[in-house]
């Protein structure tokens, strides 16, 4: 994870940071099917407390924002 880049975002573009991962997070959650990225069921309440869904969110987040801020 760019914890540097992370960070300018949430201080810089704080809205655009949110909607954007709000947005990430139901894609990757459509995506995965019946299971998560580390293998147990993905129910709603297993996604938002999995850290590596998360940090899988946090990840493509950072990615799809790549163009902000340069």
């Amino acid at each position: 994870m760019d914890t540097e880049r992370l960070n300018y975002l949430q201080d810089n573009h704080m809205a655009l940071w949110l909607k954007t991962r709000q947005g990430m997070e139901e894609d990757l959650s459509d995506q995965q099917g019946m299971f998560c990225v580390c293998g147990r069921l993905a129910t709603g309440f297993h996604e938002s407390s999995c850290r590596k869904f998360q940090d899988k969110v946090t990840n493509e987040t950072i990615k799809s924002l790549q163009y902000v801020g340069k």
